[in-house]
């Protein structure tokens, strides 16, 4: 565990130390989570402050990437864990569902986006150097809870090796053809076992596969909705592909047929579906989808892999189902708690507390009823609106002791007030009565303001802050 945490911090220090020698600045006064894509544009004036970090970061970045023992730490870790996936990036929608899992699981699994972009070769990617920048924009974001002194890391990133396991290791790059292809073989309800008959049947049969992709509307374009029409994804997947790819890999794109694009989009979309599947069995963690789209396809994968996912994990059915309903945008607004009030939550063991309370208010579900996200997201939202019903009580009970204690000290406090607002009056009053009163009321405000913070930042204030918080929340 020490050893863990230890490399965490010195990833986390190196990656901040990194973006600070590229950008002059830390994450958090580079630009807000929304304007990164703005202010990356200004970077033109230091590309050689750029080039340095990047020459300084190689080298230490492979110290700390040079055992892969975080990854065999992480799936040793016990409690609660949820593990991310089915996609490729670490950005606000990512960050935001971390930070609502960190309410409630012991630890979140990150797969780092930062070695995925260095471990190997990326000959189609457009903005390598800034995806690396991007990715450790939010991910920093991060660090004082990897930085916190908590016995249980709340946040793990780990490498994922998912490149370098294809063009190295026969076995995973079998296994990975093989899930893929047999994957969508089951929901086209064709005869492929494998990638190559993937292609090969698109190739050769392009009407049929398309017609088959049509009927199921298994395509879903990069930020396109489920079910929209078959022409229109694939134009806003070609659209979205050519903003991030290569000129040349473009290139060999537009050789491509219809549907041996779409036959393209169906594998990229289905390949980390496969990652987040072995990353969750290795790992023995709740699977954890940010992304509507991507969460479509997980529950699509793993319906054909079902037996393999459920004897591989270890977690009960009803913290399964809480972790997918709370990874709903239905709860989004919990990821508005500031990462300061994550870590004090943590410290006071908070998430125990949150946890216990949701289990209490899906208690009386069916086991049948799990299979209903909607039903356990409308029993997770009644149990999270009694803690702030709680907080609500609470902070009114607040008000009425102090107000009464205040009432008490008003009639004589004004004089000690006065002694100190207006001291060339002090030889025409008592001074030490003043002083006495003055320290009553002292000791009263201190009281009020300890027991006030104290309900701010355990779990209810931390909710009660995130509901009425509006705006964007680092």
């Amino acid at each position: 565990m020490k050893e863990l945490i230890a490399h965490q911090r010195d990833l986390f220090a190196v990656l901040e130390e990194f973006f600070e020698r590229a950008t002059g600045t830390s994450p958090k006064k580079f630009a807000p989570l929304s304007q990164f894509a703005e202010k990356i544009r200004s970077l033109g004036s230091r590309a050689a402050d750029v080039q340095k970090a990047f020459e300084w970061a190689e080298p230490e970045l492979n110290k700390v990437y040079k055992t892969v023992k975080p990854y065999h730490d992480a799936a040793e870790l016990g409690g609660i864990k949820a593990v991310m996936g089915g996609g490729a990036h670490f950005r606000t929608t990512q960050l935001a569902a971390a930070k609502r899992m960190v309410l409630y699981t012991d630890t979140v699994l990150i797969p780092d986006p930062i070695f995925a972009l260095i471990e190997a070769e990326r000959p189609e990617e457009k903005f390598h150097s800034t995806r690396i920048l991007e990715e450790m924009f939010y991910i920093l974001r991060l660090k004082p809870l990897v930085d916190a002194d908590l016995g249980v890391p709340p946040v793990v990133v780990f490498p994922s090796f998912d490149r370098l396991l294809q063009q190295h290791d026969q076995t995973s790059r079998e296994k990975l053809t093989e899930f893929v292809g047999g994957t969508l073989g089951v929901l086209l309800n064709l005869p492929l076992t494998c990638i190559e008959d993937a292609a090969k049947f698109a190739t050769e049969h392009p009407e049929e596969f398309l017609e088959a992709v049509r009927v199921k509307q298994l395509l879903v374009a990069p930020g396109g909705p489920i079910g929209e029409p078959l022409d229109d994804a694939l134009r806003r997947y070609i659209s979205e592909i050519r903003e991030w790819r290569t000129p040349s890999y473009m290139s060999f794109m537009n050789s491509l047929s219809d549907a041996q694009k779409v036959c393209n989009a169906l594998l990229e979309r289905l390949e980390p579906q496969f990652h987040l599947i072995e990353n969750s069995i290795a790992m023995r963690a709740q699977p954890l989808l940010s992304v509507e789209q991507q969460a479509y396809y997980f529950k699509l994968s793993a319906a054909a892999c079902s037996d393999s996912l459920e004897r591989g994990l270890t977690i009960s059915a009803t913290t399964r189902t809480l972790i997918d309903a709370l990874a709903t945008q239905r709860f989004e607004w919990l990821s508005n708690a500031t990462i300061d009030a994550l870590v004090e939550m943590r410290l006071n063991n908070e998430n125990e507390r949150f946890r216990k309370r949701l289990a209490e208010s899906t208690s009386i579900l069916r086991d049948a009823d799990f299979e209903d996200i909607d039903r356990v997201a409308a029993e997770v939202a009644s149990g999270i609106g009694g803690l702030l019903n709680d907080y609500r009580s609470e902070a009114k009970r607040l008000d009425e002791k102090y107000r009464r204690k205040y009432s008490g000290l008003a009639g004589a406090s004004w004089l000690s007030l006065g002694t100190f607002l207006i001291p060339y009056l002090a030889p025409l009053v008592a001074a030490v009565p003043g002083l006495s009163l003055a320290g009553k009321y002292a000791m009263t405000k201190i009281e009020e303001k300890s027991e006030r913070k104290d309900l701010a930042n355990s779990l209810v204030g931390i909710l009660a802050n995130a509901q009425n918080d509006q705006g964007e929340v680092e």
